[in-house]
């Protein structure tokens, strides 16, 4: 039968002219950089799109791209740019008066950012149609929808399982597939009548397995070679036929069968799994291990199943010769096995002192006293601990050996080395009435209470010292200056007392004197107007603390730490004036003392050097990284704008322990950066006047701090830079130093 239009001539005739659509050419432009530059774009796995420049003068074209889609496109003068993923394969062109191209199959290979080059070529057909055609739709829908459709012997795709064509009246074959189903064909006529429909239901060719395993379930299950899961298992949509099960479970043998699965049915398999396993108990001493080639299994006893086999059995026991045994186990049984003992080793330990009859203990149990011969000791590292009243506990780590014995003899200290010392060289030290020489001095003294008294011209001071066993300061310090005015509360720990001690032994004297306050030539343009206008300011002499208050100082009053970063050398953070306040008004109960905030002026003062400046700009230097830590060496950088840590490096980020950079002239640290430290000043204008111990503005809302931060930028580490929060405020980059 003839498929195509027959041309017959009825009452009119008319003549339709249609562009017909080709691909003239295809190739790549290699030396085409388009798709790397900025009209490049990037597909939805972020790399760089092909461009396709189609060559036409024709406007009006729709593309249709394969699976991999389109990401776009552009009309260019003579060009239309196509932008599509690596790798694609084909694309259809369509044109509403030109006709379409389905399915053009680049002849090269889709790369990455490659441009290439498609010429478009159009020709003209005339075609003489009559009014009437003799033509009408096949349509066929099936069932499932994933069936294949062929109509006289030709493959149709459809959508949603209906295939639609248009075919010449007549005869038509068709045949339905799908892998697993029973195939339908026919024959079906097209005619005058108009459309046919036919509705085709595919018969299932496949059924379902259910497979368990006993007498455990969990066996691996394996259908004609292909793992498909565990018992129990379902497989649905199996096709019909034979197939080989097949189901492994470890400590058992194999088992398998064939099962015949029938069309819509389902096929159910038990299979029996036979034991390859013995179950057997071991027991031994409690205190020993028990290994089964090589592998730990239990201490004391263990009950599980082996694998048919022979094993070696280990009984071990630290410092003992292992028990070994063979044994074979077979599948099936089920036996209890008493295992041996190790054998120990011994070696001997001689042990004397001076003085003697001092307790023995070997990790820590008693061996009765000195001197002693011990035998029958096992083998192995001990911790030997000789006491005796009066005299400092020793201990040490010795070592026995096998059939050797141990010679130790230890000489007892009666009493406990340490120094004693007063905040200047050359003060003459006595002991409980007794000259020892003068400060700093290192002796030996004996355990019990002492009285120990430092001379300096006139002056004197002294104290109760207590030597003890264990514990205790290693460095005592008689002072004549702060330390010789405390007077303790009697509620004061001893450990409150050593960290408060090294509290006030570290504040530093500034001698009073007149200075130029505010921003000073050598601060140069980063001097802000409110820290104008510099003016003149007297100061009488105080002391200052040499660091920033730390966490252990802090905690030591306080009984709690806020801070961030926790370690007891970091300076204090996250606290406000008002708890700065709190802290004085403690610390004060406890020492008897008069601590303070610095004034402003105080504050500037000691951090130019007092009467010893020299004029920087930092407190100390004019280059900051000697003397101060700020954000561009205390572990963070500015990336994009927002402040990050570098975790590279988590040992310098944010503060850092006080005193490790240099101190400036009077030998106070990190009063450049490190942390903020609250000032005792209301925030107020700088008056041009000339003052005498000035203490700021007398009323207002904000409190001063000073000195910059590990946060900020170099220009807030200034020594005139002023800075100011409410008296509540709590930041991670807010501290306090004191004043006396």
């Amino acid at each position: 039968m003839k498929l195509l239009i027959e041309i017959i001539l009825l009452l009119s005739i008319s003549v339709v002219e249609a562009q017909q659509l080709s691909v003239k050419s295809f190739q790549k432009l290699g030396n085409d950089l388009s798709a790397r530059g900025s009209e490049g774009r990037m597909d939805q796995n972020g790399d760089r799109c092909a461009i396709i420049k189609v060559v036409t003068n024709e406007k009006g074209f729709v593309f249709e791209p394969d699976a991999l889609g389109l990401v776009g496109s552009v009309d260019k003068t003579s060009e239309i740019w196509l932008y599509v993923p690596y790798g694609a394969k084909r694309l259809t062109i369509k044109h509403p008066q030109l006709g379409m191209l389905r399915d053009y199959v680049y002849p090269e290979r889709i790369e990455k950012a490659g441009v290439y080059e498609l010429i478009l070529t159009t020709g003209r057909v005339e075609t003489v149609v009559h009014e009437t055609v003799n033509m009408d739709y096949l349509v066929i829908r099936t069932d499932p929808a994933e069936a294949q459709v062929y109509i006289d012997e030709v493959y149709e795709s459809g959508t949603g399982g209906v295939v639609q064509k248009f075919v010449p009246w007549g005869k038509h074959t068709y045949r339905v597939e799908h892998p697993l189903y029973h195939t339908e064909a026919g024959q079906v006529e097209v005619g005058s009548s108009g459309k046919k429909e036919l509705a085709i239901k595919l018969r299932p060719a496949f059924g379902s397995v259910e497979i368990n395993s006993f007498p455990e379930s969990g066996a691996e299950v394996y259908i004609d070679g292909e793992r498909v899961g565990v018992t129990p298992y379902r497989g649905d949509r199996l096709k019909s036929g034979e197939h080989r099960i097949r189901v492994l479970q470890p400590m058992y043998q194999p088992s398998e069968e064939v099962v015949r699965v029938r069309d819509n049915e389902t096929s159910v398999v038990s299979l029996e799994l036979q034991p390859n396993f013995g179950v057997m108990t071991f027991t031994s001493d409690p205190s020993c291990e028990i290994w089964v080639n090589n592998e730990l299994k239990g201490q004391g006893s263990w009950s599980g199943r082996l694998n048919a086999g022979s094993y070696l059995l280990e009984v071990r026991r630290e410092h003992h010769r292992s028990f070994r045994q063979t044994l074979t186990v077979e599948a099936g049984e089920n036996r209890t096995v008493a295992l041996g003992n190790p054998v120990p080793i011994y070696g001997m330990l001689n042990i004397t002192s001076t003085p003697g009859d001092a307790l023995i203990r070997l990790n820590g149990q008693e061996y009765g006293r000195t001197p002693a011969l011990l035998k029958d000791i096992l083998i192995g590292t001990y911790t030997l601990e000789l006491s005796k009243e009066g005299y400092a506990r020793e201990s040490g780590e010795i070592t026995i050996e096998e059939g050797k014995v141990l010679p130790v003899n230890i000489e007892m200290c009666s009493g406990r080395e340490l120094t004693l010392q007063t905040d200047r060289e050359g003060d003459i030290l006595y002991v409980d009435g007794k000259r020892v020489g003068v400060s700093p001095q290192k002796l030996e003294l004996s355990y019990g209470i002492h009285t120990i008294r430092a001379e300096r011209g006139e002056q004197h001071t002294e104290k109760q010292l207590e030597v003890t066993e264990t514990g205790g300061e290693t460095v005592v310090t008689l002072g004549f200056g702060l330390l010789s005015q405390i007077h303790w509360s009697s509620s004061v720990t001893p450990k409150q007392k050593e960290i408060l001690s090294r509290l006030v032994e570290n504040m530093v004297q500034v001698e009073g004197g007149r200075f130029q306050m505010g921003g000073t030539p050598e601060q140069g343009s980063d001097a802000n107007d409110w820290e104008k206008p510099v003016h003149e300011v007297t100061l009488s002499d105080y002391y200052m603390g040499k660091y920033e208050v730390r966490q252990s100082e802090w905690e030591a009053v306080m009984d709690s730490n806020p801070s961030s970063d926790k370690s007891d050398d970091l300076p204090v953070e996250r606290v406000s004036w008002e708890d700065c306040h709190e802290f004085i008004r403690r610390l004060n109960t406890l020492t008897g003392l008069n601590f303070k905030l610095p004034t402003e002026a105080q504050w500037e003062y000691a951090a130019r050097g007092g009467k010893l400046s020299k004029g920087y700009k930092y407190s100390g230097s004019n280059d900051l990284n000697e003397v101060g830590w700020y954000w561009e060496n205390s572990g963070y950088k500015v990336l994009t704008g927002k402040w990050k840590m570098e975790e590279v490096d988590r040992n310098h980020c944010r503060t850092h322990s006080v005193g490790q950079k240099q101190p400036n002239e009077l030998g106070l640290y990190d009063m450049s950066g490190n942390v903020f430290e609250w000032c005792e000043d209301w925030y107020g204008d700088y008056s041009s006047d000339s003052q005498s111990d000035p203490m700021g503005a007398v009323s207002g809302s904000l409190r001063v701090f000073r000195g910059g931060s590990w946060y900020g930028d170099a220009r807030f580490c200034r020594v005139s830079y002023r800075n100011f929060n409410t008296p509540g405020d709590r930041n991670y980059y807010l501290g306090l130093r004191l004043v006396f």
